[in-house]
C-alpha cells in the first residue's frame, strides 16, 4: 500500500511539471526572443542639416549641431573617393562634388599620388541620419544623394557602403537596423565612375531578394 501511494506521487509531480512548468519557460524563452527582436532596430530621423534638425527638436540644437559635424567628418572619412572630378560628377551629377581633404586621402596604390600633391573627389553630404540610441547617446551616419537621372542613387538617400533608405526628403522618421548606424570603414581606394551606383543597384537587389524569401515563407507557413 505504501509503495502504491508513492508511485502515484511521483506520476502526479510528473504530470504537475509537465503541465504547469513547460509553458511558464515557454513564456519566458518568447520574452527573451521578443527583446531581442526589439534591441534589434533603432528609431531615426533623417535631416539635410543642423538647422533642419533643430527646427524639428527646438531643446535638441545643441545635439542636432553635434551629430551634423559629426556625420561630416564620417563622410570625409568613409565617402567614396574618385580619381577627377569628372567620375564624381558623372555619378552624383553637377555641383554635387568637392574635394576630399587630405587626411581623408586614400592609401594603398593611390598612396604615391597623395604625397604628390594630387587631389580626390567625393560627393558633397546630402543629409544625415540621427538617433538617440538605447543608452541615451546619440548616433549619426552621413547620407548621399545623387542628381544624375541615370544613377540608382538619383533622388535617393544612401549612406558609404550604397544602402538605399528610400527617397531623399528630410525630416522622415524611420526604423533601421542597429548595423546602418554602426560606423563605416575607412575608404581605402577610389572606385571608377559608376562604382557606386552599381553597389547601390546590388544592394537593392539583395534587400528585394531578402524580402521575397521572408514573404514566401511566411505564406508558406
Amino acid at each position: 500500500m505504501k509503495r502504491t501511494k508513492t508511485i502515484q506521487l511521483a506520476a502526479f509531480r510528473k504530470s504537475w511539471n509537465a503541465r504547469h512548468l513547460t509553458p511558464v519557460a515557454l513564456v519566458v524563452t518568447a520574452a527573451f526572443l521578443l527583446a531581442g527582436c526589439e534591441k534589434s532596430d533603432e528609431t531615426v530621423k533623417l535631416y539635410q542639416n543642423a538647422d533642419d534638425c533643430s527646427a524639428a527638436n527646438p531643446g535638441e540644437s545643441q545635439q542636432c549641431t553635434t551629430a551634423y559635424n559629426n556625420a561630416l567628418k564620417e563622410a570625409e572619412r568613409t565617402a567614396p573617393k574618385y580619381a577627377t572630378r569628372q567620375d564624381c560628377v558623372a555619378e552624383f551629377g553637377e555641383g554635387q562634388c568637392q574635394p576630399a581633404p587630405s587626411q581623408a586621402s586614400v592609401a594603398g596604390d593611390n598612396q604615391a599620388q597623395a604625397q604628390s600633391g594630387g587631389s580626390f573627389w567625393m560627393p558633397l553630404m546630402a543629409g544625415y541620419m540621427m538617433g538617440r540610441m538605447m543608452g541615451g547617446s546619440y548616433a549619426q551616419q552621413p547620407l548621399f544623394s545623387s542628381k544624375n537621372p541615370s544613377s540608382p542613387a538619383y533622388g535617393r538617400y544612401t549612406d558609404a557602403s550604397g544602402k538605399s533608405y528610400g527617397a531623399a526628403t528630410p525630416g522622415r522618421t524611420m526604423t533601421v537596423p542597429k548595423t546602418a548606424m554602426a560606423p563605416k570603414p575607412t575608404t581605402t581606394s577610389t572606385i571608377t565612375r559608376g562604382g557606386f551606383g552599381e553597389s547601390v543597384a546590388k544592394q537593392a537587389s539583395m534587400q528585394r531578394s531578402s524580402t521575397s524569401g521572408t514573404t514566401r515563407r511566411t505564406m508558406g507557413g
